[in-house]
């Protein structure tokens, strides 16, 4: 078993990951003069209500009127509540007012333009996070496009095309379907699929805020990489609004590379000593692409001064979340972009995007950008006493080789962080779906997953017959750990 990389993540310009969840119309309220949005307990606000308003939200809840619950919200709202408070910028509130004078015939109006966007968050403290699993990804792509580069493999589109006599010019190529073109090319540059995939040892942990991270309610801009004055057909649209982990902010958890068994039909295994360096020099190239890019249209592009003598070395440069380009969440030199053209006209395709996501604090805005999704990963001094993340931590990069050489200053600990525990349900059941190769385990209203692939070994031998062939339900006992705002399966007995 190889040793885990021990790393922290610094956030350096805003960062969005999906989670499926909204901030709901019930549950907060918008500050104008704090400049905060105040997420409070539906329950909190309902119990101080009088039994007659009681009735009038309920009522406004069973509809559709969305519009009347903004109003009735804040018209009843009482500070003494309280609730997390999260900054907003400069334009929300504007925005917010503009909503609540509107008629209620403008209802869908609302709908379209003020729906609020979380990132990802723990359910048990309400704490951004950053999911393992969107690392990885990330480290992945840049994986593949070095793996590409070396072995001059480009333009994969055309090599899989089925090409065939069609009645127009812009059907002139019949694709067989792009995520399965995609697919071919990851099993050929790896070596294999499913069980033989390389990437199944590289174990990735989500990662945790180490100090009191903040987060903010930012709009969403799309603008042409150069210089126009002209709108996108994007950002002519309904205005998109997320909840960004903000700069400065700083998470931990671990890398495992491990080493596969000679059996595992494995057959070109992830190498620690070359990965990271891989991912930077690839993330690398993209980031000045982009600085000359938001040069160009007169934005703030990101500043990496602090890190410039680690770049490389012990600290690498990587983007994760959503907004992060076309760029990079594709393969280099195999980059098939969708562009969108003027209404009715049909898409065009490219290897580069030809507009940009940026995070600002106004609507319409000309000026005042920043691209999002920018991370520093460094490497920590490995300490088998001290694994995980603490609760608060400084922000400047460790460089030094060994932890006593640090000065007393820069770890300051309070207290180590709980991590989740594991937990036994009894005689839970456990379906299995051919279709995405996932297991699922209910217990008592809770569910629980694990994508299994074609390697059903956690399943115990005299369950495999009637789960898998038979697709019948089975009773198991099943331990499950809880990863971000989900549960997974762990063991089955």
């Amino acid at each position: 078993m190889e040793k885990p990389l021990k790393v922290r993540l610094h956030i350096i310009s805003p960062v969005h990951i999906g989670c499926d969840d909204v901030y709901e119309p019930t549950s907060f309220v918008i500050d104008e003069k704090k400049g905060r949005l105040i997420e409070f307990d539906p329950m909190d606000f309902i119990k101080m209500l009088s039994l007659k308003d009681r009735d009038e939200l309920s009522r406004k809840c069973m509809g559709d009127d969305l519009l009347s619950i903004f109003k009735f919200i804040k018209a009843k709202y009482n500070m003494s509540i309280g609730g997390r408070e999260v900054e907003i910028c400069k334009d929300l509130s504007n925005h917010y007012q503009e909503i609540l004078k509107l008629r209620p015939s403008d209802n869908k109006k609302v709908i379209n333009q003020f729906a609020i966007n979380k990132t990802a968050y723990n359910i048990h403290n309400g704490l951004p996070y950053i999911p393992g699993s969107s690392l990885k990804g990330a480290i992945r792509t840049a994986y593949l496009s070095k793996l590409c580069k070396e072995q001059n493999i480009a333009n994969c589109w055309v090599n899989y095309l089925d090409k065939r006599d069609l009645p127009s010019e812009k059907d002139k190529y019949y694709w067989i379907g792009k995520k399965n073109i995609a697919e071919k090319l990851e099993e050929n540059l790896l070596g294999g699929t499913f069980g033989s995939d390389p990437f199944r040892m590289v174990k990735v942990s989500d990662f945790i805020p180490v100090k009191d991270v903040k987060t903010k309610i930012v709009y969403v801009a799309n603008k042409k990489k150069r210089k126009s004055d002209k709108p996108t057909r994007a950002d002519s649209g309904p205005p998109q609004i997320l909840e960004v982990v903000q700069h400065d902010a700083v998470f931990e958890g671990l890398i495992n590379i491990q080493l596969p068994l000679i059996e595992s039909g494995i057959k070109r295994p992830v190498s620690e000593v070359n990965v990271l360096k891989l991912i930077h020099d690839s993330y690398k190239q993209l980031f000045e692409c982009e600085k000359a890019v938001m040069e160009e249209i007169g934005a703030y592009h990101v500043d990496l001064s602090r890190f410039i003598e680690s770049l490389g070395k012990s600290a690498f440069l990587i983007r994760l979340g959503r907004h992060s380009g076309a760029e990079a969440v594709t393969i280099e030199g195999n980059r098939y972009i969708k562009i969108m053209q003027k209404r009715g006209e049909p898409d065009k395709y490219n290897d580069h995007a030809t507009t940009i996501w940026l995070a600002s604090d106004n609507r319409g805005s000309k000026t005042n950008f920043t691209p999002f999704g920018w991370v520093v990963l460094e490497l920590l001094p490995f300490d088998v006493k001290n694994l995980y993340p603490v609760s608060s931590i400084t922000t400047e990069p460790a460089i030094s080789e060994n932890v006593e050489n640090l000065p007393t200053s820069e770890f300051k600990i309070i207290h180590k962080t709980q991590m989740p525990q594991p937990t036994l349900w009894e005689n839970a059941s456990l379906t299995w779906n051919p279709g995405n190769m996932t297991l699922t385990a209910t217990k008592d209203n809770k569910k629980a997953e694990l994508k299994l692939g074609n390697n059903k070994d956690k399943v115990p031998e005299p369950l495999r017959n009637r789960l898998f062939e038979k697709r019948r339900t089975v009773t198991a006992n099943v331990t499950v750990e809880p990863v971000g705002n989900n549960l997974r399966i762990v063991e089955i007995k």
